[in-house]
């Protein structure tokens, strides 16, 4: 399977290497990964793009119409990241904005409805560390599970399948890495 993964983990977080460690369970299991990381680089809608973003080509920047063409070619698009006010860091939020436009993430039918435009994406997987409990970050209605695993799941293939992993931060590497293999392997 091919599989973008988008490291949203800044170099100087202690849970940085976790990307690391999900590539290397993906790789051993088979699968093709290329891996983006945007946790460096908090960017967010230009007033260019904001403006592009209504019109046909809404995918003025660079960065972003490669960031796009990795996401078409996917079959599993997987987010890492770590848990920031519990929802996604503002570097993913960011990314999420400029790069899930219209014609990438979603398309309009001829009825001006939208549908889904990633439906090559037949499996999206959340792996993130958090310094709160489970049932904290329950109580706080788990905005993080929500923005991935509920709102870009819409823009999947009708079957695509969810996976959410979330350890504590500061977790041993070994610990972390067993809890990656029991979860990831095998899909």
């Amino acid at each position: 399977m091919r599989v973008l993964l988008v490291n949203a983990y800044p170099s100087e977080n202690p849970d940085a290497d976790t990307s690391e460690l999900v590539a290397s369970v993906l790789r051993h299991d088979g699968h093709s990964v290329e891996v983006l990381d945007v946790g460096d680089h908090s960017r967010f809608l230009s007033a260019e793009e904001h403006v592009a973003y209504d019109t046909d080509t809404p995918l003025v920047a660079e960065d972003t119409r490669r960031d796009a063409l990795l996401v078409q070619k996917a079959e599993a698009l997987v987010f890492c990241y770590p848990t920031t006010l519990f929802t996604v860091p503002a570097a993913l939020k960011g990314w999420l904005e400029r790069v899930m436009v219209p014609g990438i993430a979603f398309v309009f039918n001829d009825k001006k409805k939208v549908r889904p435009g990633m439906t090559g994406v037949r499996r999206l997987v959340v792996v993130t560390t958090s310094p709160h409990s489970d049932r904290r970050t329950r109580q706080a209605r788990d905005l993080g599970r929500r923005t991935v695993l509920r709102t870009l799941r819409l823009n999947c293939h009708p079957l695509c399948r969810r996976t959410f992993v979330s350890m504590a931060s500061g977790l041993p590497v070994k610990a972390r890495q067993q809890i990656l293999s029991d979860q990831l392997s095998g899909w």
